[in-house]
């Protein structure tokens, strides 16, 4: 009797409790129903099942079908080229960041290609540099700058270039961010600026409208001219000694000339008669 009692308690607790988790799931369904009408409502247009990803996706990961799954999307709210099928999008490498349910479309595989332009006739050299010599780190792609080579007292100045991009530039403008700069410069002048970073410090200067490239390279011609010009005057010298050395020989010989003529005339029977 007891056994029969507990029976019947228990089929009627099973039943109990499958209709209660039929009534959760209806009301689970019928809750997520009313998600998709309201957002029908206020967004207009059908749901429509995308690919989306089922992780945190890293960038230049290659998809398989563990990254994606397909999840139902209002239209209006999908971005464009939204992927909608999983053969689609497997064996394609991301090239940023997916977060989890982001909806793959094409800007997560766009080809990053990351390369400089380096203007014509021009190569481009990256040097070390901190924002307290590069004016105060606000240099920029486009900026012609002077590079001059510091050290021991001195500055030199190696040559003008063009900046074609910057750490600061690559870490979203903050000129607190700069340690390299990347310069075009002319071929010739590539070994000069490279022997330059690998002796002291590298400092660029920005010159203002008007200042001449040539403005800054006068001291070796300074020195060459100074050079020259005492070469001249050392020249002039050895001229003038030579001359002095000369003169006393000269006159020397015309003495010697003048005192035998003298002594020619003095000698008997040496008047005409």
């Amino acid at each position: 009797m007891r056994r029969g009692v507990r029976f019947a308690l228990g089929a009627v607790s099973g039943v109990l409790v499958l209709v209660l988790v039929s009534w959760y799931g209806s009301s689970i369904r019928a809750e997520a129903e009313r998600e998709r009408q309201d957002l029908l409502a206020a967004y207009g247009g059908d749901v429509v099942t995308v690919c989306v990803a089922s992780h945190d996706i890293a960038a230049g990961e290659l998809l398989d079908e563990g990254d994606v799954r397909l999840e139902d999307w209002v239209a209006g709210l999908l971005p464009a080229g939204a992927a909608t099928s999983i053969e689609d999008v497997v064996g394609k490498r991301v090239s940023s960041s997916v977060p989890e349910r982001a909806v793959l479309c094409p800007v997560y595989f766009q080809e990053r290609t990351g390369g400089l332009e380096v203007p014509e006739g021009t190569v481009a050299v990256s040097v070390a540099v901190d924002p307290a010599h590069a004016v105060g780190g606000s240099v920029a792609p486009g900026d012609a700058v002077d590079v001059y080579l510091s050290g021991a007292g001195l500055a030199d100045r190696i040559c003008r270039a063009t900046v074609i991009d910057t750490s600061a530039e690559q870490a979203g403008g903050a000129s607190g961010d700069l340690s390299w700069v990347t310069l075009a410069v002319e071929p010739d002048r590539v070994s000069e600026l490279l022997a330059a970073v690998a002796q002291g410090t590298v400092s660029l200067v920005a010159p203002g409208s008007g200042v001449d490239e040539s403005l800054g390279t006068g001291s070796n011609d300074s020195s060459e001219s100074l050079g020259t010009g005492s070469n001249d005057s050392s020249a002039a010298e050895d001229a003038g000694d030579s001359e002095g050395a000369a003169d006393p020989e000269d006159a020397g010989e015309a003495s010697d000339a003048e005192a035998d003529a003298q002594d020619t005339s003095s000698e008997p029977g040496g008047d005409a008669r």
